[in-house]
């Protein structure tokens, strides 16, 4: 995989870094786990320890993605119907691709953890339900 615009990161570890590699120059992550950024903080109206706390807490990642450059940004997220009618039309009208390595029927779902476990899906794997 490689040459992507834009991972929207939903898993915790080293996913986020490794991210990096597959986005084209001026690609963005945006990270709804975290690490939390100064961006975040001063949005917030944070205080300097936080906006310095949480700086240190992604700079790792914003050093790497910089390398690569690419763009690393966190986002907060509530579930909220309007944020996620937004992202429907998105999806619906084709300006936002989801990367699916893998479809399992929902009679299937215990081989699709098994898939999973193993470490070998390059994106996400989804369960059927209907």
């Amino acid at each position: 995989m490689r040459d992507y615009d834009l991972v929207l990161g939903t898993t915790r570890g080293d996913t986020i870094k490794k991210a990096v590699g597959i986005l084209k120059s001026g690609g963005l992550i945006v990270s709804l786990v975290g690490p939390l950024d100064k961006a975040f903080a001063k949005a917030r109206r944070m205080n300097a320890f936080f906006t310095f706390l949480f700086g240190l807490m992604s700079h790792s990642i914003r050093r790497r993605a910089k390398k690569h450059h690419v763009t690393y940004s966190f986002l907060f997220v509530r579930p909220q119907g309007a944020q996620l009618e937004r992202i429907a039309v998105l999806l619906e009208s084709g300006q936002i691709k989801p990367v699916i390595d893998r479809v399992f029927a929902l009679e299937q779902a215990k081989e699709g953890l098994e898939y999973l476990a193993r470490g070998r899906a390059k994106s996400k794997v989804v369960v059927k339900i209907r």
